[in-house]
């Protein structure tokens, strides 16, 4: 008799090892995935941090009508994401979390402090925004 085919060890050790190249596999792309969206979220905080940087340099230098969007107070303020949109450094679409899609315009606090060379120091705060 001639038997040709696969025991049932066989069979089993094969899909074995194919459901834990799966798992490493799976694994990875989510790591992957997760680190890209990290880092597409930190090009997006870079870019609004240069937009905001740009729009007090033009405050300041009254290159751009401010009046009365943030006041210094003991050379910091404060204001929303939604200025650098009224002034056009970012269309009303742009200021999207680029993980969720969600619109950070009224919840993202641009930070900024000056220090005595008159630089700028900026942060967001993205604490009253969605996070899911």
């Amino acid at each position: 008799m001639n038997n040709k085919g696969f025991t049932l060890i066989e069979l089993l050790a094969t899909i074995t090892i194919i459901a834990i190249i799966a798992s490493i596999i799976t694994f990875s792309i989510g790591s992957t995935l997760s680190l890209s969206e990290e880092k597409s979220y930190e090009l997006f905080k870079n870019n609004v941090i240069n937009m905001a940087n740009l729009y007090i340099t033009e405050c300041e230098a009254n290159s751009i009508d401010c009046n009365g969007e943030y006041n210094w107070n003991n050379n910091s303020t404060s204001f929303f994401a939604k200025n650098l949109i009224l002034k056009g450094y970012f269309k009303s679409n742009e200021l999207k979390n680029p993980i969720n899609e969600h619109d950070l315009t009224n919840c993202l606090i641009i930070n900024v402090k000056k220090d005595i060379n008159n630089s700028y120091n900026i942060t967001l705060d993205d604490s009253k925004c969605s996070k899911i």
